[in-house]
């Protein structure tokens, strides 16, 4: 497996004292872990020292990664005739819930999504009533509703163009699509407006589209973007 870096950068430091590699060691009878070349990585919403990092084990630092807990199983289908090839079995997409500490969204490349309520302890598949074994580019929690969350899936390796828009309303027991009107995909990422909760934005490999109805209608973000492959999206909070 593609065990990977993951380093923390402080300009504050002395300069042999910057940068500091973070992934921990393994014992030689774990098993190695498998990292997508841009793993994902995220900092709590509940505080700047928890960061998450995803191989095909969620991980869980409380100290800026000097230490780190696994909180998951794999979470993928580890199927070993396709490690090292696409699919990779690795987790690619996370999302920790605003409104509470510990409810967390995971998404793998092989195209299976989870969720824990208890800060891993517990886990519980949610990928029924999604494409199958499609890539799951994005999970996005709601910071309006608690049980709200917005997911993505990518089927461009499969030359699959299809777009995927996913919404739950019920922590992802079951999803109802919000595709509909987007011409055509693949999609790469989905974010909630951080001011209304009806207004939703998706770049694909086209573009982006905005919809203010939770995707009833969506429409072309803009006139000066030309067709370009979008691979993320922030909505500044200041300037909204």
């Amino acid at each position: 497996g593609f065990y990977g870096t993951l380093s923390r950068s402080d300009l504050s430091n002395p300069r042999a004292e910057r940068s500091k590699d973070l992934l921990p060691a393994r014992y030689p009878d774990e098993p190695a872990l498998r990292g997508e070349w841009l793993a994902p990585t995220i900092v709590s919403p509940h505080s700047n020292r928890i960061v998450y990092h995803g191989m095909q084990h969620l991980m869980m630092s409380r100290d800026r990664g000097d230490t780190w807990d696994i909180i998951s199983p794999d979470l993928t289908f580890g199927a070993t005739t396709e490690k090292g090839d696409i699919p990779y079995h690795t987790i690619f997409a996370i999302s920790e819930s605003s409104m509470r500490f510990g409810l967390i969204y995971v998404g793998t490349d092989d195209g299976r999504a989870h969720v824990t309520k208890d800060g891993g302890k517990t886990w519980a598949e949610i990928s029924g009533g999604v494409a199958p074994r499609k890539w799951v580019s994005r999970l996005a929690a709601s910071a309006f509703a608690i049980g709200t969350v917005y997911m993505t899936q990518n089927g461009m390796r499969e030359d699959d163009f299809t777009p995927y828009v996913w919404r739950s309303a019920d922590f992802g027991k079951t999803w109802t699509s919000l595709a509909a009107g987007i011409p055509m995909g693949p999609v790469n990422v989905i974010r909630e407006d951080p001011v209304d909760k009806d207004t939703l934005y998706v770049g694909t490999d086209t573009g982006v589209y905005v919809t203010t109805d939770t995707g009833k209608t969506w429409n072309v973000l803009g006139s000066g973007l030309p067709s370009t492959s979008v691979q993320d999206l922030i909505v500044h909070r200041r300037d909204n």
